[in-house]
Formats: C-alpha cells, structure tokens, sequence
C-alpha cells in the first residue's frame, strides 16, 4: 500500500491544524522519531473530532456513535528534524454505512510533505459495528476533501 498523491496536497484539505515537535520527539541527530509521527497524527484526529463536533473538549467522546480506529496507515515521507512546526491538512475521503475514512497529510515549514496518514474509524459497540448516525453523517460531509480531479478511490 502506498500513499496518494493527493494527500501531499494540502490545498485540499478542507481542516488546517499547526503543531510543534517537541524536542523529546527527536533522537540525539534531531530526526523526528516514528512515535512521534504517529502523535501528531493523533493530535490531528482529535482536532479532527473536536471540529467535527464543535466542542473544545473530550466530551464528544460519550455521543451515540461510538468511533474506533480500525486501521491506520502512516507513511514516511521525507525527514523532519527538530525544531520544527508542522501543519497538518485533515478531510474525509470515503463514509460508508458504519465506517469512515480520514486522511492527514503533514507538511514542514517549506510546504513540503513529510508524511501521511490514512485512518478508517468504524462506530459500533462490544465488538459489533453499527450504522453511523445521520447527524454524524451530515457533519462529516463538511468535512470531505476536495478530491476534485483524482480517479477513482
């Protein structure tokens, strides 16, 4: 599996979030480690879910769909190093019946893509899937990526 090429686009990206890599994300040549990737991809899908569900806490988290992370894909682009600002474009590509799925790309400071970050959260309970709300239907529409011109996913 590789990345798109339209998650390297952040011009796309219908949600712009900016974060700072902290020094302990870093080993002793001040390369960005692999953990820390995964935490700013994090962070982007928490802002993601605040966004989504206009609050500027956690609670959405006790809402009827009950969302999980069940497959995250993280793809190294190029190397980042310390100190850095990263921004980090965030969209809907695909929502299904009980899943949807979130694309992150990350740039650095030159607009360059550093990396990028394909998720499929699925709502249910106690193991089984359940259909996504029509609320949380309609909010993640607003949230779609501008895929405009890319073939089929």
């Amino acid at each position: 599996m590789r990345h798109k090429s339209y998650q390297c686009e952040l011009e796309r990206y219908p949600l712009v979030i900016q974060a700072d890599v902290r020094y302990g994300d870093c080993d002793v040549m001040g390369h960005v480690n692999n953990v820390a990737y995964a935490r700013l991809f994090e962070e982007a899908r928490i802002q993601f879910g605040m966004a989504l569900h206009e609050t500027q806490g956690l609670h959405h988290f006790g809402r009827r769909d009950r969302l999980m992370i069940v497959a995250c894909h993280l793809f190294y682009l190029r190397e980042l190093n310390y100190p850095a600002r990263v921004t980090m474009g965030v969209g809907v590509t695909k929502v299904g019946n009980s899943s949807y799925t979130l694309s992150v790309g990350m740039f650095n400071a030159e607009g360059d893509c550093v990396a990028a970050n394909t998720s499929t959260l699925a709502n249910g309970s106690e193991g089984k899937s359940a259909p996504i709300s029509s609320e949380l239907r309609e909010r993640l529409e607003k949230y779609r990526m501008n895929l405009e011109g890319v073939e089929a996913l």
